[in-house]
């Protein structure tokens, strides 16, 4: 897996000679930020599902400037916290804006239906302005939920592959051993 993530990442070099990146050399292309190890790589994939529940802002990279600057500011792998941000895309945000104004709803007590009933185009921006509430709560408790998942997930996974790694490099240490005697 880690060489896997490492084929698909551009180095670290090459990120030091782009232009738009001059300014910024000394905090993103920092060592920590782009090494493989597990903390890193798993806490990254945590922190970027719970930033892939942000809403979506139109006109604000809200998304990859968390991830950036989080990314940092805790020397995450930045390779693995923003590809993992990307699971909240163009596809994907209509169910997931959905669902946390459904969940924020349910944990604060709204009725939603009478509020949808009701909804036309005229009266929509007041209407949308009683809905962030529930969103952000929504949002909120759906991203821990997802970072928590994900933080298990990935410790299982990487647990998973060292233990498999190590039973075959035993398998193959002891196919060598018996062509010996």
């Amino acid at each position: 897996m880690q060489r896997w993530l490492k084929n698909i990442t551009p180095a670290r070099q090459a990120l030091e000679k782009r232009w738009y990146l001059k300014p910024f050399t000394a905090l993103v292309v920092d060592r920590g930020c782009w090494a493989f190890k597990r903390t890193r790589v798993i806490n990254a994939f945590s922190l970027g599902l719970l930033i892939a529940f942000v809403p979506p802002t139109p006109l604000l990279p809200v998304h990859l400037t968390l991830c950036l600057v989080l990314g940092i500011v805790f020397r995450l792998n930045l390779p693995v916290l923003i590809a993992t941000v990307f699971i909240s895309n163009p596809l994907t945000w209509f169910p997931q804006v959905a669902g946390s104004i459904w969940l924020g709803a349910k944990l604060m007590g709204m009725n939603l239906m009478p509020m949808l009933h009701d909804m036309s185009h005229r009266n929509l921006r007041a209407q949308i302005h009683q809905l962030w509430e529930p969103l952000l709560l929504g949002a909120l408790v759906l991203g821990v939920c997802a970072a928590a998942v994900g933080y298990l997930l990935g410790q299982c996974i990487w647990r998973g592959r060292v233990i498999y790694r190590l039973h075959r490099r035993r398998a193959r240490s002891s196919v060598r051993g018996r062509a010996l005697d």
